[in-house]
């Protein structure tokens, strides 16, 4: 997701070389167009701050224990191996699935572009490979995006008042829990896999970008 930074920066420099003359004409003389510019720049801003808040409160969740499902978000699959963003997911699953003998996890995730297999069955594999018994897997490998995860996995889950947590990276974690309980998962909450560094504060973003998207397209309803 480069291109957010490289958007930003070229509309910053256009703004520094306008014209003067230009920069005249452009103006506003409004006292009301310049009080409505001004409160929807603080309102953009409150909007922003509330998001990010949310994203930044959400970065430690542990969810709860005992559990009825676990939905394990999918990532990228380097081939048939799990990219070190879903490794983290899925060492924080399984650790979670060993400490709760009666959850059943759903591994949610497609086949993309560079991917062998889907993703749900890279993380069938790693979680079978960790002791999980297959009875407890159900697997949905047709999602592509976050909300088609919740979407889909939420199809294989009957019961209304089922306890459901969200496996994702610690960023993503606001969103995704937003979504289910958004999409009929009303008891839904986060467990965060870890994930740090100097690209966090770039997801953060992202993932405010994202959600607005998401707003703004009836998804968060």
């Amino acid at each position: 997701m480069l291109w957010i930074w490289i958007v930003a920066g070229a509309g910053l420099a256009a703004a520094a070389f306008i014209p003067p003359g230009l920069k005249q004409r452009w103006k506003i003389r409004n006292r009301l167009m310049k009080t409505a510019v001004s409160a929807g720049a603080i309102l953009f801003c409150l909007y922003f701050f509330l998001v990010e808040l949310g994203v930044l409160i959400c970065l430690p969740s542990q969810g709860k224990e005992n559990l009825d499902y676990i939905i394990v978000l999918g990532a990228a699959v380097y081939g048939t191996e799990p990219s070190p963003v879903l490794q983290k997911r899925l060492e924080t699953a399984a650790a979670y699935l060993k400490r709760n003998q009666d959850t059943v996890v759903i591994v949610s995730g497609g086949q993309g572009p560079g991917e062998d297999i889907s993703e749900a069955g890279c993380m069938e594999t790693f979680l079978l490979e960790e002791g999980i018994c297959k009875s407890r897997i159900i697997r949905e490998e047709k999602s592509e995006t976050t909300v088609e995860n919740i979407r889909f996995s939420g199809s294989h889950i009957q019961e209304q008042e089922a306890s459901v947590g969200i496996v994702s990276s610690n960023f993503h974690i606001f969103r995704a829990v937003v979504t289910a309980r958004s999409n009929g998962l009303k008891h839904a909450c986060g467990i965060a896999a870890p994930f740090g560094g100097l690209l966090l504060p770039h997801y953060a973003v992202r993932e405010f970008l994202t959600f607005t998207f998401d707003l703004i397209s009836g998804n968060l309803i």
